[in-house]
């Protein structure tokens, strides 16, 4: 069991694929991937209050727009005091992501340091993911390296609050056929939520009740993931 820093950040990002649907190994292939909204949490100390955040995207689908987004997600970090960064699955998805929009960033022109902020940021990155699967082993099949977090937290009594679509207006768009449950899923933010919210946004949309709910559910839902990667990394290292 890894050492649990006593100030850490937490990084959880929300994705879509708006010019291609990955299979397999594909989701390791940032060519699939969109980066819609990032989650970020801080907590200075092991028992002090949790601040969450979440950030957006704020244009299109273009490397200008990813750039953006990430700066800020770096700003955020480094205004706050911490001694590690947080990820569920993060050396599976949200570092390789990041790192591989940091390197677009780095080939276009827009931030020719990104890569090596994102890499000072992960520099001491703790993936509770391979930790719960050690520690859950018994009630994991031989072959899974991954574990939903959900399920993790549930074992270890930590709640992890649902986004329900009956709480949020957000029109049409509910009506999808992805959307097959009354909760929120990151699959539905993958293939409808994230490329619906980038479309109103560049529709100019942003001043309807159907936007503003929509934002509220992602910013929820997004929300909602980031306290108890908290709580998980404390449990883990008592």
């Amino acid at each position: 069991m890894p050492t649990i820093p006593d100030g850490l950040l937490a990084i959880d990002i929300e994705t879509a694929s708006p010019n291609r649907s990955p299979e397999g190994s594909d989701f390791r292939d940032t060519d699939y991937f969109e980066l819609v909204a990032v989650g970020l949490g801080h907590q200075p100390a092991p028992d002090a209050p949790v601040e969450t955040a979440v950030c957006f995207r704020d244009g299109g689908w273009s490397v200008e727009a990813t750039t953006d987004l990430l700066r800020r997600v770096d700003d955020w970090c480094r205004g706050r005091e911490a001694d590690g960064v947080l990820t569920h699955n993060g050396n599976r998805f949200d570092a390789i992501h990041l790192g591989g929009w940091a390197e677009r960033a780095v080939e276009h022109g827009t931030w020719p340091e990104a890569s090596g902020r994102l890499d000072s940021l992960f520099e001491h990155h703790v993936d509770l993911n391979p930790l719960a699967v050690d520690a859950y082993a018994e009630r994991l099949e031989s072959w899974r390296t991954t574990v939903a977090l959900e399920d993790v937290c549930r074992w270890e009594g930590i709640p992890v609050e649902p986004t329900h679509y009956a709480d949020y207006d957000i029109g049409p768009v509910a009506n999808h056929p992805v959307i097959d449950g009354p909760t929120v899923t990151n699959v539905h933010i993958g293939k409808v939520l994230g490329e619906a919210y980038v479309a109103q946004l560049v529709e100019g949309r942003t001043d309807t009740r159907e936007f503003a709910e929509l934002e509220r559910l992602l910013a929820d839902y997004t929300r909602a993931d980031i306290e108890p990667l908290f709580h998980l990394a404390r449990s883990f290292a008592d």
